[in-house]
């Protein structure tokens, strides 16, 4: 009774403002959105993207359980990127609480820029430690905080200003609004809409292009993360663009294509050499690291090199002895195995390193099973035939011709793309480096299961019963 007593006069206002609510015919504003229907939203939303010109597609499933969703286009430099959001509440919301239709994605990078509002924005990652770890760390040590009495509670940290530089406002902080939500709409991954992500941030930048956005990002970001790392031993990079949910999709539908479910899994038949098989799988494990999984894969079947050559060297001798016209006496037919022993590199493999790649290849599949390996999946048969990776190596296969020479092309192909990723000079002339960023690399994927294709012929040729 004492409560209702205390309280009396803040219900009686609360009952006359309800009344003079009811009598207007209106009710209490709660937020301009919540006022909103969800057709209201969707119609919203339609028309900022069409007066933005981003091209979009409503999608409506055939379960009418499942909500709409609308699949639209944001550029990413040259390239486009599909964006996906399903007509619920809390991403409407989202979409609607930012300017996302005024920012474009970065290539090769999670991040985004906005010529209109001269922002450049970019994801932070470290191998070291979790994104707020890190943040929090750095915090500590760039602004280094003064001790705070016990009983004052420390306020969260979500920003961290640092030096400006040629009238750049450059940051690091928790992700903006549009970040967040153009990113998990290209993604769909587990982060979601997470506004907890530390992203670099650079503001008034002039930058009227997309390249001219990504090396103001490149400079700023390697200049301040050198020092970090030096002043700090913090190592933090620009996370790389994680796979697109339509990437994922085609992805895993590929994979889908190679899958034998009639096939049991027997006891245990053949072993394998740890070296290269431990390779293999940290192939396997490098998914989000293209690079690394090629070189991998590439070292899983350079580790037989000095097997597989010498024996196309001993083929060799074999074949000069076995000449009905040798001649053990005669110098030019002695000189053809001194020439052959004599290619031999460090006394453990025949021939240079391109020969002994084509070698190895040659000894664990033909040109059978590699047409097979073409022909069984029409997207990656279409790669090749159409030479779309023409930009990733100049070697091409010729997926369409009975009678070509697969196996010396793939050999040149995939001693090509390793050049570039070690940046390897050889005699025939200079591979130019392959960066991890770069656009190349994301097309990539059908050189990794080319590869990976050789790595398993190779494991499953220099295997051998199991002893235990």
């Amino acid at each position: 009774m004492n409560l209702i007593k205390e309280y009396a006069p803040f219900l009686a206002l609360l009952i006359l403002i309800s009344a003079l609510y009811a009598i207007n015919g209106v009710k209490p504003n709660v937020g301009h959105n919540n006022m909103k229907s969800m057709e209201d939203r969707i119609i919203e939303l339609k028309k900022r993207l069409d007066e933005s010109k981003i091209v979009y597609e409503e999608i409506v499933p055939e379960n009418p359980e499942f909500p709409n969703r609308i699949i639209f286009d944001i550029p990413a430099g040259r390239e486009k990127n599909d964006c996906f959001l399903v007509f619920r509440e809390e991403p409407l919301e989202q979409a609607l609480g930012c300017e996302f239709e005024k920012f474009r994605f970065i290539q090769g990078y999670e991040g985004i820029w906005s010529k209109e509002k001269g922002i450049i924005e970019a994801e932070i990652s470290s191998v070291e430690s979790p994104s707020r770890f890190f943040f929090n760390r750095l915090n500590e040590l760039i602004n280094k905080p003064e001790k705070e009495d016990d009983d004052e509670e420390n306020e969260e940290i979500t920003s961290i200003t640092l030096p400006t530089f040629d009238n750049f406002v450059i940051s690091m902080g928790y992700c903006s609004h549009e970040f967040a939500f153009l990113s998990s709409c290209r993604e769909r991954g587990p982060r979601g809409r997470s506004l907890r992500r530390i992203t670099l941030k650079i503001e008034n930048s002039k930058a009227a292009t997309h390249d001219a956005a990504r090396e103001i990002l490149d400079k700023i970001a390697n200049s301040i993360f050198f020092q970090i790392d030096l002043s700090y031993e913090i190592p933090i990079s620009l996370q790389s663009q994680r796979e697109s949910w339509i990437e994922r999709h085609n992805r895993r539908r590929r994979k889908q294509l190679f899958v034998d479910e009639t096939a049991k899994i027997s006891e245990p038949k053949y072993e394998y050499d740890s070296e290269p098989i431990s390779l293999y799988w940290y192939a396997k494990e490098s998914g989000q690291m293209p690079i690394f999984q090629y070189l991998a894969f590439y070292q899983t079947v350079e580790f037989y090199f000095p097997i597989y050559s010498s024996f196309e060297a001993k083929q060799k001798i074999q074949g000069i002895i076995k000449d009905p016209r040798f001649n053990p006496n005669r110098d030019t037919d002695i000189t053809k195995i001194i020439s052959t022993i004599q290619s031999n590199v460090g006394g453990k493999s025949f021939g240079n390193e391109r020969e002994q790649l084509k070698a190895t290849i040659n000894s664990c599949t033909n040109n059978i099973e590699l047409k097979e390996f073409f022909t069984t999946d029409q997207k990656r048969f279409d790669f090749y035939a159409e030479n779309k990776g023409k930009n990733l190596a100049k070697q091409k296969i010729s997926v369409k011709n009975e009678t070509a020479d697969l196996i010396a092309e793939v050999s040149e192909r995939i001693y090509e793309i390793r050049c570039r990723i070690v940046h390897s000079k050889a005699s025939e002339g200079d591979f130019e480096v392959l960066l991890p960023y770069s656009n190349e690399v994301k097309k990539m994927d059908y050189d990794i299961e080319l590869i990976e294709f050789i790595a398993r012929k190779v494991l499953i040729t220099s295997s051998r019963p199991i002893k235990i």
